[in-house]
């Protein structure tokens, strides 16, 4: 049951605002099959090194439910919990329900333990750490053509052609990647504030670039 409601899931969500990838489709299609042939071990490998630390919701919640059922690995409701949590960053209904399911049976040193581990995770493979990187690299993109003069000389002679479309694209991104990091920023409670002022330095830094590439359009 919870197998098939996490599947149904993750179809309907996507990746960071994305449709996932067929190599990510065919990577958890074959964990799966490891998973439906009680070969949890391959299963987990690939859930938690392969397709949790890219962002997919389905595999991180995969890994809390192989934790909490003990397959694969030694039966520990907390350490599951981070993982759901981890899942649910995107509040998807089913998630939240189950992670939210799932704390309610925990008294406070276990809430705790479930909040130190779920910090780790979140710093690591978190929605928010994952398009961090996305904008800084589409930040690069802009930054090393628009800020050469062969760039403003190409524009001006309209010699720059289809790498113009390299770079809209990557505005594009930016700007849909800084809608879903502002809504990620809103939900997640467990920013401190040196997190909160990296955050604000890239959001600034994205804003100055992209305003910098469309000046020089």
């Amino acid at each position: 049951m919870l197998l098939m409601l996490a599947m149904t899931a993750f179809a309907q969500e996507g990746y960071l605002g994305e449709a996932p990838t067929r190599t990510i489709l065919k990577a958890q299609e074959k964990a799966d099959g490891y998973f439906a042939k009680g070969k949890f071990a391959k299963a987990l490998a690939i859930y938690k090194d392969d397709l949790a630390p890219v962002g997919d919701k389905y595999a991180q919640y995969m890994v809390g439910y192989m934790n909490l059922a003990g397959n694969g690995v030694p039966q520990d409701a907390i350490v599951a919990s981070a993982w759901y949590r981890l899942a649910a960053q995107r509040e998807n209904e089913q998630y939240v329900r189950i992670r939210d399911g799932l704390l309610s049976l925990f008294n406070d040193a276990q809430r705790s333990r479930s909040d130190m581990l779920y910090v780790d995770l979140r710093r690591r493979m978190g929605d928010i750490a994952l398009v961090h990187k996305l904008i800084r690299d589409d930040i690069d993109v802009l930054h090393r053509r628009t800020g050469t003069e062969l760039f403003q000389q190409d524009i001006e002679r309209g010699n720059y052609g289809q790498q113009l479309d390299v770079l809209d694209a990557a505005v594009d991104r930016i700007g849909s990647r800084l809608e879903f990091l502002h809504r990620q920023i809103e939900l997640e409670t467990t920013l401190d504030d040196s997190e909160q002022d990296i955050l604000e330095q890239l959001i600034q830094e994205a804003e100055r670039e992209v305003e910098a590439y469309k000046a020089s359009r």
